[in-house]
């Protein structure tokens, strides 16, 4: 069904190098704009260097219910967060406190001795040999929404083995980023939020992206939904007093809006969201993965019809968000989609 209602509505034609950027945002305006005429709900961000070329939603912030979902709602960014977790623990290595070559278990005392020989820098690669998920299957919610306390996390984890040695093939981890959130929770001696929202975000002049802390208006956040049928939003999810469970916390948390990541981006392309060499080292890529692609500290890199590309998608309940950077036209772009038969990577037509 969901690839009938894309052939209906098309695809955006992006790939093509030879549009400049106010074209291209054109395009996938138009694109999105036949989505919504199929029931397409979401968000588009495009962005060349630090300027907003176009910034507006489609569709209704509630299946079958009158308000529009606009530039001002509030979406997840599920996966989207790794960038995020990623440059917090850099952020942490840029002040002296950790280094990515040294094993994690030097700042988590108490961790399996077999994770905890594991450099840090395995885990914001995915190469650390750690399971995608670990799922209760006692659990009747969505397993990733439920409120494991991170002692219990820990616990869990600790049952699985490593499936290959340090740094011998990519796997990508959930898992993985949730135990950066335990790293950047005990080094910062705060909660992951509180460490990104005051020692990142608001130090770079950013505001509206987080889970709890923004304190966001219930009438501004989005639920998802499959066609007629709706799913929640994000505050709908069980949680804990801090934020998200353990399952979830630094590998999908966050929320935003089109405007928050605007100031983030911008933040990013100044070079104010981490010092330098951090900064490059982060928009690096590191290793290799299995489909020809390549991934570094928190983003997937790959080639397109419009050159290198770095960027990150993701998906939970509903949900789909996607960014790319199209680095040699420096041309952003940032879509968010609250229905679950259209993924927002499909926009971008390539």
């Amino acid at each position: 069904m969901a690839v009938a209602l894309w052939l209906l509505v098309g695809c955006a034609a992006l790939p093509s190098p030879d549009r400049g950027p106010e074209s291209i945002a054109q395009e996938l305006e138009r694109a999105l704009e036949r989505a919504e005429r199929g029931g397409f709900a979401g968000q588009l961000l495009v962005m060349h260097g630090q300027e907003v070329l176009l910034m507006r939603g489609y569709g209704r912030r509630r299946a079958g219910q009158p308000e529009p979902l606009d530039e001002t709602a509030v979406m997840p960014l599920a996966s989207l967060t790794k960038p995020f977790t990623a440059s917090a623990v850099l952020a942490l290595a840029a002040e002296g406190r950790l280094g990515l070559d040294e094993p994690i278990g030097r700042h988590l005392p108490g961790l399996a001795e077999h994770w905890a020989n594991i450099p840090i820098e395995h885990f914001l690669t995915h190469t650390a040999g750690l399971p995608a998920e670990i799922v209760n299957r006692a659990w009747p919610g969505q397993p990733r929404f439920e409120p494991v306390q991170r002692d219990a996390f820990l616990r869990r984890l600790d049952h699985f083995q490593p499936d290959h040695l340090p740094g011998e093939r990519f796997n990508y981890s959930n898992v993985g980023y949730n135990l950066l959130a335990v790293l950047i929770e005990t080094l910062a001696e705060e909660s992951w939020e509180e460490f990104l929202t005051g020692s990142l975000l608001a130090t770079a002049g950013v505001s509206e992206i987080g889970l709890m802390r923004p304190a966001w208006n219930p009438d501004r956040l989005v639920s998802g939904r499959h066609g007629p049928n709706s799913s929640g939003h994000w505050l709908d999810q069980p949680m804990l007093d801090d934020g998200a469970g353990w399952h979830l916390r630094g590998a999908g948390d966050l929320l935003a809006t089109p405007a928050g990541m605007a100031s983030w981006w911008r933040a990013v392309r100044r070079e104010i969201w981490l010092s330098q060499p951090w900064l490059a080292i982060w928009l690096t890529a590191q290793v290799d993965e299995p489909d020809g692609s390549q991934y570094g500290y928190g983003w997937h890199f790959r080639d397109s019809p419009m050159g290198p590309v770095l960027g990150h998608t993701g998906q939970a309940l509903d949900f789909t968000s996607v960014l790319a950077w199209y680095r040699e036209m420096d041309l952003m772009v940032y879509i968010n989609s609250g229905d679950g038969r259209f993924r927002a990577d499909w926009f971008l037509g390539e």
